[in-house]
């Protein structure tokens, strides 16, 4: 078994193999044999039941799939289009916007925004502190460059709820953080 989630044995059994050191944690609710190397493929399997189908992983937590960032958030959030079916007992938090028609589906059935609308996402809706760290590390790590936001950007609308918020904090990133020459896409 690559992946082990908690409903697989029952929760103090997931505890206690978690514990004991037994296998790693990978994600809310999932684990992974320790001889199991991470991966981004095994963080979209471990993510895509938490996500509805008909919604775009977007956020920290895409970057977390992706693997810019080590750990997974707390709080997950993913976009659909206006007025689609909101599924009782959803684990993230929805929302609606531009980021619905930019996902990519990858394993498990999982789509997920792309690393720099994502990252738009992340200041969006997350707490600042987290959000800030999130991109601005990808930034200093040379995975993104302030452009790459700024052209994430285009698609939303400048009369939009939060978009001079938003704005300004790329900007602030942008100028904050030292430029790479190219985008490493």
């Amino acid at each position: 078994m690559i992946l082990l989630r908690a409903d697989d044995v029952g929760r103090p059994a997931f505890a206690r193999l978690l514990r004991q050191r037994i296998v790693a944690p990978h994600g809310p609710g999932a684990a992974r044999p320790r001889d199991v190397p991470d991966s981004p493929g095994l963080r979209a399997l471990a993510a895509a039941p938490r996500v509805p189908a008909h919604v775009v992983l977007t956020g920290t937590a895409a970057l977390w799939v992706h693997g810019w960032v080590d750990d997974a958030p707390v709080g997950w959030h993913a976009v659909g289009l206006r007025g689609l079916y909101r599924p009782p007992g959803t684990e993230v938090a929805l929302h609606s916007g531009v980021t619905a028609r930019l996902g990519v589906r990858v394993g498990g059935g999982l789509l997920l925004a792309p690393p720099a609308r994502a990252c738009l996402d992340a200041l969006r809706w997350e707490p600042p502190a987290d959000a800030l760290a999130a991109v601005c590390g990808a930034i200093a790590e040379g995975r993104i460059v302030p452009a790459d936001l700024r052209d994430a950007l285009v698609p939303d609308s400048p009369t939009g709820s939060g978009y001079a918020r938003l704005a300004s904090l790329v900007e602030a990133v942008a100028t904050t953080t030292p430029a790479t020459a190219a985008s490493p896409r």
